[in-house]
């Protein structure tokens, strides 16, 4: 895997407290970091949406959410420059909330995007459940989600999952730059089904090269393999134990993964973590990804510029 930065951070908001904590915890990171941070706001179809006999409104209405919109961002925007003296720009768009948040982080090469767990019911809470998920399963970089009501400032210690799937340590170089900015420490878990010695031999080498690694960087380590019957699971239990900071997940597509892990990993411990989640697909999955190739053919509409 190439070296990995974080230059640029992306973060949706909805002006909701979730979206102002994703908003908290991108500023601490941008600062570690010396990144620049996009704000993005979403109008969604569906408030632009009407029946036929009132079809003159949607032109009215639209031009009006983006321009409130676009006031608020960029009030927001330059109190966060002067606030923290960094770069922060802002844009608005309209569409499908998820799949306008991988446009753009496609289209600008963004390197991470931050964005809470859900938003305000008014906006038909899009950063819940399903559409998180598919902002994770889309982006093309990594993404990180943030539940709860209290912005996560620094990441001291990371849970750091091993499962057999593929490219499984692709993940550990896109987090060195959280780790040598925070001083983290990693707790390796190696996840393996229940009674499968050929798998624990698997899974200890595994783990083993992990530990390598990261003696070679000089950052502290524990490290465990876990038997289980599901690994999503098991790994939000090893967090409720350990309380991180930070759990990194490999979001590997479902169909590539063996057996026993079939079914909604990623969108499991997205959806139940109490914790941030950095999720990270392979390098290979964001290559032969249909949807991100979809996405760079579509045109993009901007709104509004940057401010």
């Amino acid at each position: 895997m190439k070296k990995y930065e974080i230059n640029k951070i992306l973060v949706p908001v909805d002006f909701s407290t979730l979206a102002n904590n994703a908003v908290q915890t991108a500023v601490a990171i941008s600062k570690r970091q010396l990144a620049t941070i996009t704000l993005i706001y979403v109008v969604e179809n569906a408030y632009v949406l009407f029946p036929p006999e009132v079809s003159g409104a949607a032109g009215t209405l639209l031009p009006q959410l983006v321009k409130d919109a676009n006031d608020n961002l960029s009030k927001l925007a330059k109190e966060l420059r002067i606030q923290h003296d960094i770069v922060v720009t802002h844009v608005v768009q309209s569409g499908n909330p998820a799949d306008e948040i991988c446009r753009w982080a496609l289209h600008k090469k963004m390197d991470l995007i931050v964005m809470g767990t859900h938003g305000t019911a008014g906006l038909r809470e899009f950063f819940m459940g399903s559409n998180a998920y598919r902002v994770v399963k889309n982006a093309p970089c990594p993404v990180l989600t943030l539940p709860g009501l209290t912005p996560w400032l620094d990441f001291k210690k990371i849970l750091f999952p091993v499962r057999m799937v593929p490219h499984a340590l692709d993940k550990y170089e896109a987090i060195r730059p959280i780790i040598r900015k925070n001083g983290s420490s990693l707790v390796v878990a190696g996840i393996v089904k229940n009674n499968d010695p050929e798998s624990l031999i698997e899974m200890q080498a595994l783990v083993d090269t992990v530990r390598r690694q990261i003696s070679e960087d000089h950052v502290m380590c524990g490290s465990k393999v876990h038997y289980c019957e599901n690994p999503a699971t098991q790994v939000l239990d090893i967090a409720n134990q350990i309380n991180p900071d930070l759990i990194v997940i490999t979001a590997t597509l479902d169909s590539t993964v063996k057996e026993f892990f079939l079914g909604p990993y990623t969108q499991d411990i997205v959806n139940h973590s109490k914790y941030p989640v950095l999720s990270i697909k392979p390098e290979y999955e964001l290559e032969s990804s249909g949807v991100l190739k979809i996405l760079m053919q579509q045109s993009l509409v901007q709104h509004t510029a940057t401010a």
